[in-house]
């Protein structure tokens, strides 16, 4: 808890850039869902996405086979991969990639041939879920692209709380650190989650959601993979330190 009090919350995208993690406007929010106050009497609720390709809502809801598996405990995961090839969820995932292509050609990989498209699911987060923390973990990725499709005018907490920096493909000279830092002295910076944009990262950066305090927030994950297996980092599991 002493070490998140002295975490800093990043702003500055170059800032950012410095310590390995990209971020990146993909969407306007005018074109995601409206902003709305739940302090509001006349507040709606959460509302569908006004994206054209997309109906947040929908993917959202809870399936009957997995209704007596969400008890709230956690936040809401909805593995999307299936949906992958339905015209809607393609054009979303076309979107995305079509935006982010040349970051992560100038950050991460030489071209996006390079890799592959493994996995997307929606994460979901409100304050009716007993735990809405994603612990400290790295990803089953090489490349994570995720992005923030919701977020509450009231929303508080729910940030996300890097350990250490990475060296990105652009950032060649930025030295590493010499050893394996201990708990005291790792350096760990907090990102907030701005509505409509996304966070570029590399799998192995360990980082954690932080608890929601209120409102809600919904994000689409896309990982992604070397082609070349042998290069790939992916094969570990999303696994809690």
């Amino acid at each position: 808890m002493s070490a998140l009090a002295h975490a800093m919350s990043i702003e500055d995208d170059y800032i950012l850039l410095k310590k390995g993690v990209v971020r990146h406007q993909v969407f306007e929010p005018s074109e995601l869902n409206k902003s709305h106050d739940a302090s509001n009497p006349s507040y709606p609720g959460p509302q569908t996405s006004l994206l054209p390709s997309l109906n947040l809502t929908s993917i959202k809801e809870v399936s009957p086979f997995n209704q007596s598996l969400e008890d709230n405990e956690y936040a809401y995961y909805k593995n999307l991969m299936e949906d992958r090839d339905t015209p809607e969820m393609k054009k979303f995932i076309d979107q995305v990639i079509t935006s982010c292509a040349p970051l992560l050609q100038e950050h991460f990989v030489s071209s996006t041939s390079e890799i592959k498209l493994d996995d997307v699911f929606c994460i979901s987060y409100n304050t009716s879920q007993h735990d809405s923390r994603c612990a400290k973990h790295q990803d089953p990725s090489d490349i994570t692209v995720n992005i923030c499709l919701e977020r509450t005018l009231d929303l508080g907490g729910s940030q996300i709380l890097f350990y250490g920096a990475k060296r990105l493909k652009s950032n060649p000279t930025q030295q590493q650190q010499p050893k394996e830092p201990t708990e005291d002295d790792e350096e760990i910076f907090l990102v907030d989650t701005k509505l409509g944009c996304c966070t570029i990262h590399y799998g192995a950066h360990p980082h954690e959601t932080l608890i929601l305090t209120s409102g809600e927030r919904t994000n689409i994950v896309l990982t992604f993979v070397y082609t070349d297996e042998i290069k790939s980092d992916a094969s570990r599991t999303c696994y809690a330190y």
